[in-house]
């Protein structure tokens, strides 16, 4: 693929995920009217709750099972902005994950922060998405974005200080969960994307 596809594809992307983190931090601010309005996505301090990946799935899990019994998880994806290194590897405020019936045909979008899961979308498809397998990525992003920050992530962080970084683990092509990190610079388009493999920790793609 040209340099100039790859780009363009990048940039799709990164915009998907800002949408992403849009509908999770939309669903939590429907669950609880008395917090502060904050923006889209995590920017970890040592004084703000983070919330553990696992946790967080078994929480969306009982929701989306609570509304349609058969919902398995499809996909767990997060988002920070202007985040440094230490920020990404203190953790995620939010996740937003997606599930699937095949009884209902229908995906639901379940937004979980700080303990508190909602169901925030159902929306019926014709086609079945890739189920995400349990495995190593019980235990959390951090090997993943440890990867992400050795393939120049560290350094593309500090030079494009208006960078939204999406989280996304899903099914990959060969049926085994990838991690899938992308940076975004919203001010001049910069983009930086890595894939992990899920169960190995090795970089499965890399593209800047």
């Amino acid at each position: 693929m040209a340099v100039q596809g790859w780009r363009q594809w990048l940039q799709v992307l990164a915009a998907v995920a800002i949408g992403v983190g849009i509908v999770a931090v939309g669903g939590y601010l429907l669950l609880s009217r008395s917090a502060s309005p904050a923006p889209g996505g995590s920017q970890a301090t040592p004084t703000q709750s983070t919330v553990e990946l696992w946790d967080a799935y078994e929480q969306a899990r009982a929701a989306a099972q609570g509304r349609l019994a058969d919902a398995t998880l499809v996909s767990a994806s997060t988002q920070w902005q202007q985040p440094d290194e230490h920020a990404l590897l203190a953790g995620a405020r939010d996740w937003s994950f997606v599930f699937y019936s095949a009884e209902q045909k229908s995906v639901l979008d379940v937004a979980v922060s700080t303990g508190e899961a909602q169901v925030v979308k159902q929306t019926r498809v014709w086609v079945a998405p890739g189920i995400l397998a349990e495995g190593k990525w019980r235990a959390g992003p951090r090997d993943a974005l440890l990867a992400f920050l050795a393939c120049e992530g560290e350094a593309f962080l500090a030079d494009h200080p208006e960078t939204v970084v999406d989280l996304n683990l899903a099914q990959g092509e060969d049926g085994d969960p990838v991690w899938t990190v992308v940076a975004l610079d919203v001010s001049d388009r910069s983009a930086l994307a890595v894939s992990i493999d899920g169960e190995t920790g090795s970089v499965v793609a890399y593209t800047s």
